[in-house]
């Protein structure tokens, strides 16, 4: 249920960008220095998005969040593992509160994205996907895996400089 979920966000996704046509860059090709150079900056971005990687993590959360609070395009949203639509405004409230009852993010604690993948550009929209672990403190304090997604997340530029404009996460089932 969760894959179709995906599948229909991503089916979605790409035919509302088939009416940007015309900003469509016919010099995008896959593998190339075009390429390979935006999915490096977008790995980046994401990696800020979701505050990652020694470089990007926050030891304050609320930092984190504040962060997102900038970056986030009005209009972002988030559809979870749980399926549920979330809206940036709702994201900020949801996380604030999170960082107000556990203010402080130990060591790697929180999602880290893997794989990372530039799968497509359309014009000012760009669609990547990656495999994120989360990762929070257990009852002892010691930071271990608690769940994995495979992550659709949509970038668009702006003025110039790419966003994160949306994510889909569907969740991994280890058997």
């Amino acid at each position: 249920m969760k894959l179709r979920v995906f599948l229909l966000i991503t089916v979605m996704a790409v035919s509302s960008m088939a009416m940007a046509q015309e900003t469509w860059k016919e010099s995008w090709t896959v593998g190339d220095k075009a390429w390979n150079d935006l999915e490096k900056h977008l790995e980046d971005v994401n990696n800020q998005w979701v505050c990652a990687t020694p470089k990007y993590h926050r030891n304050h959360i609320q930092d984190c969040v504040d962060f997102k609070n900038q970056i986030w395009p009005p209009l972002f949203f988030e559809i979870s593992r749980q399926g549920e639509i979330t809206d940036k405004a709702d994201m900020v409230k949801r996380q604030t509160a999170t960082s107000t009852a556990n203010p402080v993010s130990p060591g790697d604690a929180g999602p880290n994205p893997q794989e990372f993948k530039l799968q497509a550009v359309y014009g000012n929209v760009a669609l990547a996907t990656d495999h994120t672990v989360f990762k929070y403190p257990d009852a002892t304090g010691k930071v271990v895996v608690t769940d994995e997604a495979r992550v659709l997340r949509i970038f668009v530029r702006l003025n110039g400089k790419w966003v994160p404009a949306t994510a889909a996460l569907v969740p991994i089932i280890k058997k």
